[in-house]
């Protein structure tokens, strides 16, 4: 039975998804991955340099394109305008990069999720040819439109 995940179209042997964050350095951020055996790591564009800080390290200098499916995150942002200018940074630091990860947060303590600013910007994304992942709630209708807006359907992660 071939029991790969798919998402927008490719093919992962791993289901495990990792995060570039809350490592000591970059150093410490490569060994988790690797030791992880995971084949995508999100990425945090409003906190993790991939490019836009000339002169800071740059994650993209140990974690590689080319072996790893970079996950840009919308992490931080709180507006639909914020996470779709953050998903055009990024497409445009990794050389035209479709595959992101929405997050509109609501609230900054729970990090409860905006549903109303996240519909606005999947439509945007979408329309401007991301595949989308969405972080989002536990409601089944608002599920069902982010998957007709074209987000990644569910058997690709709506996480």
């Amino acid at each position: 039975m071939d029991d790969k995940l798919i998402i927008a179209g490719k093919k992962y042997a791993s289901r495990l998804l990792v995060g570039s964050g809350k490592y000591a350095d970059l150093a410490e951020t490569k060994l988790a991955t690797e030791a992880a055996g995971a084949q995508i790591i999100t990425v945090a564009i409003r906190r993790t340099n991939i490019g836009q800080n000339a002169n800071e390290a740059n994650l993209l200098d140990i974690i590689s394109p080319q072996k790893y499916t970079i996950l840009p995150n919308t992490a931080g942002c709180f507006s639909a305008d914020e996470a779709v200018r953050t998903c055009q940074l990024a497409r445009e630091l990794l050389d035209g990069h479709r595959l992101v990860k929405l997050e509109v947060l609501g609230d900054e303590k729970t990090l409860y999720p905006n549903i109303v600013e996240t519909l606005a910007a999947a439509k945007t994304l979408v329309a401007d040819g991301f595949e989308v992942m969405v972080y989002t709630n536990d409601d089944l209708i608002i599920a069902k439109e982010l998957e007709a807006i074209g987000c990644c359907p569910n058997n690709s992660s709506l996480i």
